[in-house]
Order: structure tokens, then C-alpha cells, then sequence
């Protein structure tokens, strides 16, 4: 089963509320949903998927100004999404995403600025 903060954890990092796609069931549990948060730090704009329950987180990063595309990642297989900073200055993401024969780890600075490093394990 995916590991994923619960709503208040998510709430406080992105600092919105979400836009669920199940609105109209109160009785549908944060973990089943399909939750879209919108924010900005000033500098870039990102549009935040993600479908607990099936393992998936949809990142996309846009230059404010410009509104040029700087990163969309479209990931399938989350195993961890984990917070690693929540603060006044500093948010960021550990996202690890398991495959058959490899372990891919995304670490994501949402503040001050936008930052993405990549790396890929062999299992």
C-alpha cells in the first residue's frame, strides 16, 4: 500500500485546499480521493495531483511570469510521498517510486525556489 501524508499534512505544506475529485461524498475517506492543490512561491506556479490509494502523483511546474512549462512529472508507481521540510521558508519532497529491477528517489523544493533531483537505483 502507498505511503502518503494525510490531508492536514498536505494542507499545511501547500498551504490551499485541495480540489477533490469525489466532492459530493463525505463519506469518501482523503486516502481513496483524487486531490489537486494549486499554489505559487512567487517565482513558479505548480498544479499538484495525487490519487493516494493508487500509487500516483502528477507535478506540474510552471514559470509564473511566462507561464512556460519547467517540469511535469507523471508518476505511477509512488510507493513514498514524504514531507521532508514544512516551514515558512522551506517546503519540500521525497518521492520514492519502486519499478521491477529499480528504485527511482525525486527529491522537490516547492520554496524558496523550485529545485528537482533525480536518482535511479538498480535493485
Amino acid at each position: 500500500m502507498p505511503i502518503f501524508p494525510d490531508e492536514i499534512a498536505l494542507l499545511s505544506l501547500f498551504e490551499t485546499e485541495p480540489i477533490l475529485l469525489d466532492s459530493t461524498s463525505n463519506d469518501l475517506p482523503f486516502y481513496y480521493n483524487e486531490a489537486t492543490y494549486r499554489f505559487s512561491n512567487g517565482k513558479e506556479d505548480f498544479i499538484v495531483k495525487l490519487s493516494p490509494s493508487y500509487g500516483e502523483a502528477k507535478i506540474q511546474v510552471n514559470e509564473c511570469n511566462s507561464k512556460r512549462l519547467l517540469s511535469l512529472l507523471d508518476l505511477k508507481r509512488v510507493k513514498k510521498f514524504e514531507i521532508t521540510a514544512d516551514g515558512k521558508e522551506r517546503a519540500s519532497v521525497l518521492i520514492k517510486v519502486d519499478n521491477e529491477d529499480s528504485q527511482q528517489i525525486i527529491e522537490i523544493d516547492f520554496k524558496p525556489h523550485f529545485k528537482q533531483i533525480f536518482k535511479e537505483h538498480l535493485t
